[in-house]
């Protein structure tokens, strides 16, 4: 029942928020780009994401509701409405680690169970990604369903079980998550040597190598094939043509974003590091902060390899964030929250009963009063997700926002039979609609920065043959100028962004929201 009662709850916060259609709110720049790789069989931008890419096309052919933006943004709201009853019986079963007269009865763990799932549930960052088209939805819910199944084994192999099934699943589910996203394997390190060593432990070296778990994660592994395969059918997108070994391996390594990664200046450290912590206290509060340390330096006396897991899983994440050298890395958080959501329902139970032995020592007190007092703590507690509710939903609720809606479908219209020269964060939202919204209306949308990149000039030229240059110059700055030059009276062209050193010799006139390139 409370399973079901998280998954509605959810379900409908999200969906009564999320976008209507494309966007690039909500740090959502790259739904564009997953969208219109999925509906052509084709690969986004590194690393390629195909458990992602294959997901939101079956899901935009079976779900035939609204325009393809509206089906991607659904999935996200059933991913994250996914998540939550599962970060509840994460939660139920650290809970359970602890000794019954430490956390209460049954009812008592649900509760504070309960709690926790919905505190992570209403936090800003999961929030906000489950009401766009993004891949963290889906990150969260693999990351979610590994801690309930590793929960579970570690409990049996304690008790010299083997486990060797739900560690098969474990490992499989594992190698198809970084099919999504490569940050599950840095969010999940630390407890799959946890159980590595229960299992080192009980069975030897024997146990640890043995071949099914391999098997399985290389099995989940196998989810990269797609990458070549789809590129090898020539889709319109299809980044770094990944179907010769350099152009994958490139892709799969991320090697465009290698720079970003331990990127960031010192100058701008403290800075970032303070930026967590503001954003720890915006997801749960004041008093939800203060409880889930409270949780996590309680379980440390009947599970200090959880501790020593959780605490090592949230610094890799976090130092990870910071030093990534982007405006949006905060978002790589969110995996650090739903652990500190583990903390929180630990320390929610522990207090919860701490005072409900207080109340019954005070022998002034009556059986109701007694209750009460645990009453008001739970609606205390309570406050986390409400707060979180009330104060996100201004800021979070997209489903009324249908500026970057109407952009992008005046700006495919008006270039007509043209070329849109796009900038972040409004590119592949503009590539969305011309390739997937409106493919009558002949748009070329070129990324200008993308044009340094030879695989990108070649695609160009392969789709709208008409509108590029045969030859490829050398340098970047020339090969916008020579795609605007050969365009320029012959068809309409535009820009999104007129303070770009590439645009400098030609007259840029303001027409709307965007700027017409003229001699």
């Amino acid at each position: 029942m409370i399973v079901g009662g998280l998954f509605l709850l959810s379900l409908a916060l999200y969906f009564s928020t999320m976008s209507r259609g494309i966007t690039w709110l909500n740090t959502g720049a790259d739904g564009g780009d997953f969208i219109t790789a999925a509906r052509a069989f084709g690969v986004p931008h590194p690393t390629g994401y195909p458990t992602y890419t294959l997901l939101l096309r079956v899901f935009g052919d079976v779900v035939a509701i609204g325009d393809h933006a509206f089906r991607a943004n659904l999935l996200s709201v059933f991913l994250g409405a996914l998540t939550v009853p599962l970060v509840y019986l994460a939660a139920l079963r650290v809970v359970g680690m602890l000794p019954s007269h430490e956390v209460g009865g049954s009812a008592s763990v649900r509760v504070s169970a309960a709690i926790a799932a919905l505190a992570f549930g209403t936090s800003r960052l999961f929030w906000s990604q489950a009401t766009i088209t993004e891949v963290y939805t889906l990150n969260a819910l693999f990351g979610a369903a590994l801690l309930v199944l590793m929960l579970g084994v570690v409990k049996n192999l304690t008790q010299s079980n083997h486990a060797i099934r739900v560690r098969t699943l474990m490992a499989f589910l594992l190698g198809l998550g970084l099919g999504n996203h490569t940050t599950l394997g840095l969010a999940s390190a630390a407890f799959g040597l946890w159980v590595l060593w229960i299992v080192w432990r009980f069975f030897g070296w024997r146990g640890v190598l043995d071949w099914r778990p391999i098997v399985a994660l290389l099995g989940g592994l196998l989810v990269y094939v797609y990458v070549p395969i789809a590129a090898s059918s020539a889709p319109i997108v299809s980044w770094g043509s990944p179907d010769s070994i350099k152009g994958f391996r490139w892709m799969i390594s991320g090697t465009i974003y290698r720079p970003y990664a331990f990127g960031l200046a010192s100058d701008f450290l403290s800075g970032r590091i303070a930026s967590v912590a503001e954003l720890l206290f915006t997801q749960f509060t004041v008093i939800g902060t203060v409880i889930g340390i409270a949780g996590l330096t309680t379980i440390w006396t009947y599970s200090r390899e959880f501790v020593l897991a959780s605490i090592v899983s949230v610094l890799t994440i976090a130092v990870y964030a910071v030093a990534y050298d982007t405006v949006d890395s905060f978002i790589y958080l969110i995996s650090a929250f739903m652990l500190f959501s583990l903390w929180l329902a630990i320390g929610t139970a522990v207090l919860g009963q701490g005072i409900k032995r207080f109340a019954g020592r005070v022998s002034s007190l009556r059986g109701y009063q007694r209750q009460a007092y645990v009453g008001v703590f739970v609606a205390v507690v309570l406050v986390v997700p409400v707060w979180s509710v009330i104060s996100g939903w201004g800021e979070l609720n997209l489903s009324g926002n249908d500026g970057p809606k109407s952009y992008v479908e005046q700006t495919i219209a008006k270039a007509a039979g043209g070329v849109v020269l796009a900038e972040e964060p409004e590119l592949f939202a503009l590539v969305y609609q011309a390739q997937v919204a409106n493919p009558e209306l002949d748009v070329m949308v070129i990324g200008p920065v993308m044009l340094q990149h030879d695989w990108y000039w070649d695609q160009l030229v392969q789709y709208y043959g008409d509108r590029m240059p045969l030859e490829r110059p050398d340098s970047f700055l020339q090969r916008v100028e020579w795609v605007v030059g050969m365009n320029l009276g012959i068809v309409p062209i535009y820009t999104t962004d007129d303070e770009r050193e590439y645009y400098d010799g030609f007259n840029l006139i303001p027409d709307g929201d965007i700027f017409r390139v003229e001699f």
